[in-house]
């Protein structure tokens, strides 16, 4: 399915175009969350940076007019939950994709 705005784990490139991408503050990206609603198309947890919760399912995601990409600075453990500060404790590099054609 092609969203307007997603949040995945990592900068994907899911159809041809042209594309931006920079690199956002946590703040930033909070502010881009309340402003957008974005589909969580992601069940790693450093979603809870951004203060919404991991999609417990499999999703399919065909395409997307701006993507924000949270990825950890450390390694997380497969199948772990983490808390909120845990996750600030790590690090968390948020990187927005637009897409411009």
């Amino acid at each position: 399915m092609r969203y307007s705005h997603v949040i995945l784990s990592s900068p994907l490139l899911l159809e041809d175009g042209v594309f931006e991408m920079k690199t956002l503050s946590l703040e930033e990206a909070r502010r881009w969350v309340r402003e957008n609603s974005p589909f969580v198309a992601t069940g790693h947890e450093t979603v809870k940076a951004v203060g919404l919760s991991p999609n417990p399912e499999r999703v399919s995601v065909e395409g997307f007019n701006e993507a924000l990409c949270l990825k950890p600075l450390g390694r997380l453990e497969f199948g772990r939950e983490y808390s909120l500060q845990e996750i600030l404790e790590i690090g968390v590099r948020v990187q927005l994709i637009r897409k411009i054609s």
